[in-house]
This record gives C-alpha cells, sequence and structure tokens, in this order.
C-alpha cells in the first residue's frame, strides 16, 4: 500500500471570520511531477516515446482549453470506463441589495438587486475541475496515511496552495473560502 503523508495544521480565525479556533488534516505531497516526469513514466509503462507522451500531453492541455471555451466540459477517463477527471467553465458573480444601495445611481436609483443587474462584466471565469468519485475511492482504498510535519511545496500552482482560507470547525479545513492565521 502506498504512504500518503499529511500533517496538522491549526486555524486561528480572524475577528471577520465565524467559527472557532480548530485543527485540521491537510495533505502533504512530496513532488509535484512534470510534464516531462510524467512522460518519462508513460515511456517507461508502455513503451511509447517520452517526446511522444510530452506532445500527446501538451495538445491535451491545448484542447482542454479550447473545448472549454466553447462551453464544453473535459471527461479524462482511466481507460476502463472510470471517470479520472473532469475539467469546466466555471462561474462566479453576484449583485446583492446591499450593492444597488451603495452606488443607487448606477442601477437608476434602485433600492433593490434584480437579475439583470448581474451582468457579464460582473461575472469572473475560472475552470472547474473534479475527481471522478469511482477513482477518488480506488485512491482511498489503497493508500496508507502516514502523519508528518507540515512544509510548504515548491512548484505548486493551484488552489492547493498549502494556505488555509477555510472557516475552521468541522467542515473539513482549509480552502473553502475566507483566510486567517496559520501555524504550522
Amino acid at each position: 500500500m502506498a504512504k500518503v503523508k499529511y500533517a496538522i495544521r491549526e486555524f486561528i480565525p480572524t475577528a471577520n471570520q465565524s467559527g472557532g479556533h480548530s485543527f485540521y488534516a491537510q495533505a502533504q505531497p512530496d513532488n509535484v511531477i512534470t510534464n516531462r516526469e510524467l512522460a518519462q513514466k508513460i515511456q517507461a509503462r508502455t513503451g511509447t516515446r517520452a517526446y511522444e507522451a510530452m506532445t500527446v500531453l501538451a495538445a491535451a492541455a491545448e484542447i482542454i482549453l479550447e473545448e472549454t471555451a466553447e462551453n464544453n466540459r473535459v471527461q479524462l477517463e482511466t481507460g476502463d470506463g472510470v471517470s479520472l477527471v473532469s475539467i469546466y467553465p466555471r462561474v462566479t458573480g453576484s449583485i446583492s441589495d446591499k450593492d444597488v444601495q451603495a452606488d443607487p445611481e448606477a442601477y437608476g436609483n434602485a433600492q433593490v438587486a434584480t437579475a439583470d443587474m448581474l451582468t457579464a462584466d460582473k461575472l469572473q471565469w475560472t475552470l472547474g475541475a473534479s475527481v471522478g468519485k469511482k477513482f477518488s475511492k480506488q485512491f482511498a482504498l489503497n493508500k496508507q496515511a502516514e502523519r508528518v510535519n507540515f512544509k510548504p511545496i515548491e512548484g505548486i500552482d493551484d488552489d492547493d496552495d498549502n494556505t488555509n482560507t477555510g472557516t475552521g470547525g468541522n467542515t473539513g479545513g482549509g480552502n473553502t473560502g475566507g483566510g486567517g492565521d496559520l501555524t504550522p
């Protein structure tokens, strides 16, 4: 069974946050596997040349960006029909009565927000991704947890950047919005 490491982190809420002081577990990966390293592993497993695998990985990234920009969801599978990861367009944005009341002239002196006030220029677009349930379950069944001390991981460029932005409590900890002080 593979060992997957985790660290215990402390959440100390700021004055502006709800929830109380808590501790949460955070995955502690050893390394970031690059496309080059992944291509070398593909070569070792399949005999496909590493440069060919790198070309396919780069093309897949380009195609995923193109397809999601065309409002499509891209689902990568394991080869035996199990969903590995799904990548999709994600949007956030809102308008509230408070926003309207703070700048009534911008909204025709209205006092109440309406759906028509949430215009495209107020939206923020990103890509979302989710791991398939069966694939995630396979991972969970094939790992052994090992507690380690927290250490920052270099080379991570995503939402899971080892910073707690959660609200603490019994929600499982970080990366759910907010902010807060961390103690390793």
